[in-house]
This record gives structure tokens, sequence and C-alpha cells, in this order.
């Protein structure tokens, strides 16, 4: 029995670790392409991080949060009895009639226009959202990729993951 709990114990924890969100770096060596990130040519990594900040602050001043409590609607399954004559015993069956639905559920019916000030207040300060591919694994580091500002995008832009976590942003063969 003890073996049976240790073998169930592990077949647990591989199938909740196949649920784990994937690391940057995870992401980057399945050739995952970087959504939306806020480029701005010539900026450096704190003036980017400063932008976020500022237009998250001012994106959750300006558009606060408005939750909305709600619910699902509920109904209750068809029932249906069955019975069956086994001699002088007549057995009867009954299904159905569980209620569904009814589950209750929060959202934001502020977040799509917070997410439009905080897209506003980046542009304003000049950086735009774009998408980048994975470079190659192995894509040598340039001077591109280890410049302390962004460089112009190009068509060989793209980005790199280190084990560690550090995101570089460069040009292929520059």
């Amino acid at each position: 029995m003890a073996h049976f709990r240790k073998t169930a114990s592990v077949l647990l924890l591989v199938a909740l670790a196949g649920c784990a969100p994937q690391t940057p770096y995870e992401r980057y060596t399945s050739g995952e392409v970087m959504r939306n990130y806020p480029y701005r040519a010539g900026a450096s990594g704190a003036q980017t991080q400063r932008a976020i900040t500022d237009c998250q602050v001012s994106a959750a001043q300006r558009v606060p949060q408005q939750l909305l409590v709600q619910t699902t609607p509920t109904y209750v399954t068809p029932t249906q009895t069955q019975c069956n004559r086994y001699g002088t015993q007549t057995i009867c069956n009954t299904t159905g009639g569980q209620i569904m639905g009814g589950q209750t559920y929060t959202s934001d019916a502020n977040a799509g226009l917070r997410a439009r000030v905080y897209a506003q207040c980046m542009a304003d300060k000049g950086f735009r959202a774009v998408d980048l591919p994975a470079c190659p694994v192995g894509t040598p580091l340039t001077a591109t990729f280890t410049a302390p500002t962004l460089a112009p995008l190009a068509r060989s832009s793209c980005y790199i993951v280190t084990p560690d976590g550090r995101t570089m942003i460069g040009n292929r063969g520059a």
C-alpha cells in the first residue's frame, strides 16, 4: 500500500508540473514570440522600467477597478425514471434532476479601458508595443545585444533570454 501511495504521489507531482507556467527562458528556447514588448530605440532598461511603472500607476489611478460579481444561469437537468420488473418486484431508477450552473465569478469592467490608457501613456513616452521573434538558440551576443540602450528595430531584430532570466534584444549578424 505504501508503494502505491508513493507512486501515486510521484504521478501527481509530474501531472502538476505540466501545468506550471513556463519560465521566460523556456518560452525563448521553444521559439515563442515575445508579444507587446515596449520598445523605443535608444531607451535603456532602467528608462523602460520607469516608463512601465509610471504608466501602470497612471492608468490605475485614472481608471480604477470596477469589479462586477456575476453568476452563470442555473438549470436543472430533466429527470427520467426507468422501471424494470423482475418477477414480482419492480425496481425503478431515476436519473437527472441535478442543478447545473450557478457559478459566481468576478470581472473588471474597466480592464480594457485601463489597458488603452496604459498604451496611450507608453506611446506618449515614445514607446510602442512590438512583437519580437526569438533568436535562434545559440545566436552569438553581438554588440547590439550587449549595448546599454536599445538599437533601432530591423528585420533581423530578435530577443535572447539567458538561463538566468536576463532578456536582451538586438539584431542578428550586427
